[in-house]
């Protein structure tokens, strides 16, 4: 069964998604702490985590890519162009798939390794609001 702490996590990592000040955030799950004792019961008065975060205005900052983002795109794309020029300036002509798993999936992988390590600091910043 969950509780009304459960509720106050998923959302103040909605609330965190809008971008809200931290002090904001705490007013918010302070407010949801002190009328709610259950989950259900929290449901009930402010709707599911989701729907009652995106009640509040979004707040639209600029937003950077991290560096080791920006790293990790540069580092993959680079790859598949040496893949592809080494490819090109050899003397077998035929494009197989190895040659083509070769090229893309360490790429594709440094890609998806960005991305979760992304998220994980997301959630990881949410969670110390």
């Amino acid at each position: 069964m969950k509780t009304v702490d459960d509720y106050r996590r998923e959302l103040r990592f909605s609330l965190f998604l809008q971008e809200l000040d931290k002090t904001t955030i705490r007013d918010i799950l302070d407010e949801v702490s002190s009328e709610c004792s259950t989950y259900a019961e929290a449901v009930e008065k402010f709707g599911e985590p989701e729907e009652y975060a995106s009640a509040f205005p979004e707040v639209k900052t600029k937003r950077r890519m991290p560096l080791f983002m920006f790293i990790g795109s540069t580092l993959a794309i680079l790859w598949i162009i040496s893949n592809i020029v080494r490819r090109e300036t050899s003397a077998d002509d035929a494009v197989t798939l190895g040659h083509m798993l070769v090229t893309f999936l360490p790429a594709l992988g440094v890609i998806a390794l960005c991305i979760l390590i992304d998220f994980l600091r997301a959630l990881r910043r949410a969670s110390k609001i």
